[in-house]
């Protein structure tokens, strides 16, 4: 039982030399005042699809291996975090579902239309995805020093898939890569990513295992406290909109403060995190969050 609820908030800073993309964590940690820190390198956004553009050369490809740069380069990001923060911060590290990445790398449409039109050759390099997420997961947990995964999952919208599209095509890597997390640690974060502000259905994804859930309470509909009735037994991450425009962005310090004593107070100070719904867009004042963890030191 913590003190007070920790904090745990994040943002892309870009693709950026090795020594700036630490250099930006620690910074994003120390001016937050956050707790936790969820680290995305985003020199490896993008899974390296080697120029392949029709569904032969997507059949072609194979694994690019444990010994990789986009593996390796990974595990060596999330050591070089953890070190220069001493290995004194919780952290987690992001692992996207191959559909995601796939999305990623090619474009929503694009991705779409592979699917559509080239099933087999859409599966095959969600599966070589899947084989090179589960190396990283495994070096990142066992040399890095990262406490957990972090697991964006998109996709289970009306706009995509129907149920059974998403259970035949989507779930089977997507489930690969959250049981290779889970065996390696009980402390990773399902994150339910309110893609496009599209709603999901939450119940294709809610029975993944997972320690901590994060969702979008604008998107989906529900609150915080909500959550500890549709989650039971997961720690809760959110509350905040990560939105430009939004409390957390254009509130003042009483604002921001007191809407952080009502999510305390509503959901209580047990089994929950505060955050936001997603990644913070780059131009948030620093300040706002570091009131965020202000407000509930004065809790404890």
């Amino acid at each position: 039982t913590p003190d007070r609820p920790p904090v745990c908030f994040w943002q892309h800073f870009g693709a950026l030399e090795p020594k700036q993309t630490v250099a930006e964590h620690v910074r994003f940690f120390q001016e937050s005042g956050e707790d936790i820190l969820k680290m995305m390198c985003d020199e490896f956004f993008e899974y390296p699809l080697q120029g392949a553009k029709t569904p032969a050369d997507f059949l072609a490809l194979r694994p690019l291996g444990r010994d990789s740069y986009y593996v390796r380069g990974q595990v060596e990001r999330a050591t070089q975090i953890n070190e220069a923060l001493k290995g004194e911060v919780f952290s987690l590290y992001n692992a996207f579902s191959p559909y995601a990445s796939l999305k990623h790398a090619m474009g929503d449409a694009p991705s779409m239309k592979l699917i559509r039109e080239a099933p087999d050759a859409a599966q095959h390099i969600m599966e070589v995805i899947c084989e090179d997420t589960c190396y990283m997961i495994e070096g990142i947990l066992k040399e890095s020093g990262t406490a957990g995964m972090m697991l964006p999952l998109q996709g289970a919208d009306d706009a995509h898939f129907t149920a059974d599209e998403y259970a035949a095509i989507v779930a089977p890597t997507e489930k690969e890569v959250i049981e290779c997390a889970d065996a390696l640690s009980r402390t990773n974060l399902l994150h339910f990513c309110g893609w496009d502000n599209l709603p999901n259905h939450l119940e294709w994804w809610d029975k993944y295992p997972g320690a901590m859930v994060n969702w979008d309470v604008d998107v989906e509909g529900f609150s915080l406290k909500e959550g500890k009735t549709r989650f039971p037994g997961r720690v809760l991450l959110g509350g905040f909109n990560n939105r430009a425009g939004t409390l957390l962005h254009t509130g003042d310090k009483e604002s921001i403060q007191s809407f952080t004593r009502q999510l305390v107070s509503e959901a209580g100070k047990t089994g929950i995190i505060i955050g936001a719904d997603c990644s913070l867009p780059g131009g948030i004042d620093r300040a706002h969050l570091r009131w965020v963890s202000e407000a509930l030191d004065e809790m404890a």
